[in-house]
């Protein structure tokens, strides 16, 4: 008998958001990963909208307006899920977000601490979490709604892991 897996797919980095990385790499800069914005961002925004209907059967002023809401959550995750983009190279990790307030981060490796996964109850069930990322000295970066948070992790477990391994080789070979 076979075993069918049933876990989600993760969704593709978007077409833009590739496009945006691209523009961002140095000369003979190849990325190792770039990670997957989930669907599950538009939870809230559906949850509103649901509930809006359901408000709008018993008053129709408080629903339309809960509508509205709802439809303002939803284009504030659509646009979260077309800007945010976190892609490791192999130099570097490039964290691009915000939306008014754009914010590009470019973390060498040797200032990385950790690479860590925190997931939400929503999280769990709806296939994400969040990648934060410890940096040398205060620098804390994250990243939410990374649908292969894992596969990123073991990417840069071995990243940093091989780094490590060439300083301790080139030092003892002094």
């Amino acid at each position: 008998m076979t075993e069918t897996n049933t876990a989600p797919k993760p969704a593709r980095p978007s077409a833009p958001a590739h496009s945006i990385l691209a523009s961002m790499l140095m000369p003979d800069e190849k990325i190792v990963h770039q990670v997957s914005i989930s669907s599950g961002i538009y939870w809230k925004g559906l949850t509103m909208l649901v509930v809006a209907i359901l408000v709008m059967l018993k008053a129709f002023v408080l629903g339309c307006f809960l509508l509205l809401v709802a439809g303002i959550i939803l284009l504030v995750a659509h646009m979260t899920k077309y800007f945010l983009l976190l892609a490791a190279t192999d130099k570097r990790i490039l964290v691009r977000s915000g939306i008014i307030n754009l914010d590009v981060i470019q973390m060498r490796y040797s200032k990385i601490e950790s690479v860590e996964l925190a997931w939400t109850i929503m999280g769990q069930l709806l296939g994400y979490a969040s990648v934060v990322i410890s940096g040398t000295g205060q620098r804390v970066t994250i990243i939410p709604y990374v649908a292969d948070a894992i596969k990123f992790r073991e990417k840069m477990t071995q990243i940093l892991l091989d780094k490590d391994e060439m300083l301790e080789h080139a030092a003892s070979s002094d």
